[in-house]
């Protein structure tokens, strides 16, 4: 057991230990999406769905107005209603051309055949006239 301890170390000359740089770098994944971007609007599926539906349209219109001289203005607004929610509905469901394009013809069946403006006017006035 002759085995020498080393000797302490020598603190007395002074810290020899340096911070050290930290660099971070951030780079994200996607790039970040600009505010104008209006993909979500879907302009040419859009565009095409009404194209096809200005052909079909006409028929949903007439089905409307038969609804509304037989049951009267309340029955044809929830008939038109209930198909543009239900194809509203597909169509989220979905996302296939023929459901957009139902949706479409829904919602301008609904517009050509029912008086809109004049309905607006009695919901918010409550006049008839």
């Amino acid at each position: 057991m002759t085995e020498k301890i080393p000797d302490p170390p020598n603190y007395s000359s002074g810290p020899t230990w340096t911070e050290p740089e930290i660099h971070v770098h951030f780079t994200p994944e996607n790039e970040p999406v600009s505010r104008w971007d209006f993909t979500w609007l879907q302009i040419g599926q859009n565009t095409k769905a009404i194209a096809v539906s200005i052909v079909v349209a006409p028929w949903w219109a007439a089905a409307l107005r038969s609804v509304h001289d037989e049951q009267g203005l309340a029955g044809a607004w929830f008939m038109a209603f209930a198909g543009i929610g239900v194809m509203i509905f597909f169509d989220h469901a979905r996302q296939r051309f023929m459901t957009r394009a139902l949706a479409w013809v829904a919602v301008l069946g609904a517009v050509e055949a029912l008086p809109v403006f004049s309905t607006i006017v009695h919901l918010l006035t409550g006049s008839a006239s």
